[in-house]
């Protein structure tokens, strides 16, 4: 009979033998398996046991009970002891036995997902084992894989089965880089000007992959708008699919500043004109990254009366602003003064000169006899004459001219003014003729003296040197009056008039 219906009929006769007949029978079990002997598991055995019953007790008729060996793999086998009693009752016991004595087998390592990005995966990646070959069952492992990055990256799992028989190893190979790659930015060119650029700026950017390797790299630009912490960012990606990122930080201005004012250095030296070398200072704004330099040009010439200067500001990213212009009068050349005579007389000193047409103003000042005095300012004029001095001093005459712009020039004479009449003395009395005198007029070429009596005039005649002698007069009181005379007597250019006297004739 098979051991599991012998467990059966075992089962089956226990339950109908009466209680009395049972009573004293005792039976116990040992289980055997790889050496060892105790009580009998419920769990797994892994390998042959061999189950041994023990009867003891009184009214046995018979025992049927093994030992018996179970060596098959089973999910559970009963055995069973089985005691026939003298009175023809059964009883006996059974015991179930699981046996697996099958290694299982690794029959595949599964990936939860397929590569990231060109066979390479890039972020943890779970991977399980399945198996086979154990009727106790099997439980595989899985592991995530997050590291370390490797071309060569591998794992090695096992399957255990029900029974705790554990399967060997099974590998797999597979590339993993969860690193995003360095990335260093490049632009194309320097700063423009104090680490400031001030037109567009291309950007490229570079990396470095040690495991998967670069795929590819972004590149980008900036031209605006202006800040003073502008930035561009870009990126390289690497073959296992991971993405770095930088930014290259830069300061950018494209906006030309502005001219807000121009300050010259004086204020005009005379009626509005600039007379020596104007300096004019420009300053100007800038929104972003300020003002760095304004231009400050000097003007001397020409002479123009609508003159300008121009002039520009630079901000510290090197762009220049419109020119600004300021616009001023300049003369800086002194008027013309010559030919100055000094004409002394009898108690008068007459000044002439040529000017000009750009003389504005004219003084006179004289030194000598006492205090320095103004003998005349005022507007332009050729001719002044002083009769403020004493006969006998001498003088000391500066005739200054200025035009608009406060340029002068400066001309100086003397003069001792005495009679210019020499003889006769005035009111002197003569007989019959006279022999007349004066003081000769340097530049002279002829007088024209003329003789009055009683209002009415008597003689205008021409000498050519500074005497006139007369033989004979009518008695009377005769006035007498010379004037110098340059030139051609037919040009009438006349000096100042040398002197008026009188005198008597008597008889």
């Amino acid at each position: 009979m098979k051991l599991g219906a012998l467990a059966a009929v075992v089962a089956a006769a226990a339950l109908m033998a009466p209680a009395a007949a049972s009573a004293d029978v005792s039976i116990t079990w040992t289980c055997a398996s790889g050496g060892a002997t105790g009580s009998c598991s419920t769990g797994w055995y892994t390998k042959p046991v061999t189950v041994t019953f023990s009867v003891s007790g009184s009214n046995i008729s018979n025992a049927n009970c093994g030992p018996y060996t179970i060596s098959s793999d089973t999910a559970g086998q009963s055995v069973a002891c089985t005691v026939t009693l003298t009175d023809g009752t059964i009883t006996g016991k059974s015991v179930t036995i699981k046996l697996d004595t099958t290694t299982p087998t690794v029959s595949a390592l599964n990936f939860a997902r397929g590569p990231d990005s060109n066979g390479w995966y890039n972020h943890p990646v779970q991977i399980s084992a399945t198996g086979t070959g154990s009727v106790s069952g099997v439980t595989c492992a899985s592991v995530t894989y997050s590291g370390p990055d490797s071309g060569s990256a591998s794992v090695n799992e096992a399957c255990t089965s029900g029974a705790g028989l554990v399967s060997a190893t099974k590998s797999t190979s597979f590339q993993y880089d969860a690193t995003a790659p360095s990335v260093t930015p490049s632009p194309a060119r320097g700063a423009d000007a104090n680490g400031w650029y001030n037109h567009a700026v291309a950007v490229s950017f570079a990396g470095s992959d040690s495991v998967s390797g670069l795929s590819g790299c972004t590149s980008g630009s900036y031209a605006g708008p202006d800040s003073g912490s502008a930035s561009v960012s870009g990126s390289c990606t690497d073959k296992a699919g991971n993405t770095g990122s930088a930014s290259f930080g830069l300061k950018y201005d494209a906006t030309p500043p502005a001219v807000t004012g121009e300050t010259p250095d004086r204020a005009p030296d005379a009626n509005d004109f600039y007379n020596h070398k104007l300096t004019v200072t420009f300053a100007g704004s800038d929104a972003t990254s300020g003002i760095a330099s304004c231009d400050a040009p000097s003007y001397d010439k020409p002479n123009d009366a609508t003159a300008s200067i121009t002039g520009r500001c630079t901000d510290n990213a090197g762009n220049q602003s419109a020119p600004a212009a300021f616009s001023f009068k300049y003369d800086s050349s002194p008027p013309k003064l010559s030919g100055l005579q000094v004409t002394s007389l009898d108690k008068e000193a007459t000044l002439s000169w040529q000017a000009s047409a750009d003389v504005a103003k004219v003084t006179v000042t004289r030194t000598g006899g006492g205090k320095p005095d103004t003998v005349y300012s005022g507007k332009r004029v050729t001719t002044v004459i002083d009769k403020k001095v004493r006969n006998g001093d001498r003088y000391t005459y500066v005739v200054t001219a200025y035009d608009a712009a406060g340029n002068s020039v400066v001309l100086k004479g003397l003069a001792t003014p005495s009679a210019s009449l020499l003889a006769p003395r005035a009111a002197a009395h003569v007989r019959g003729g006279v022999t007349l005198r004066w003081r000769a007029v340097r530049g002279a070429t002829y007088y024209n003296v003329q003789l009055w009596l009683k209002g009415r005039k008597v003689l205008s005649t021409w000498p050519t040197g500074a005497t006139l002698h007369i033989d004979r007069l009518a008695p009377g009181t005769y006035t007498w009056l010379v004037w110098p005379g340059k030139g051609a007597r037919s040009s009438h250019r006349y000096g100042p008039k040398i002197g008026t006297s009188t005198f008597v004739v008597t008889g």
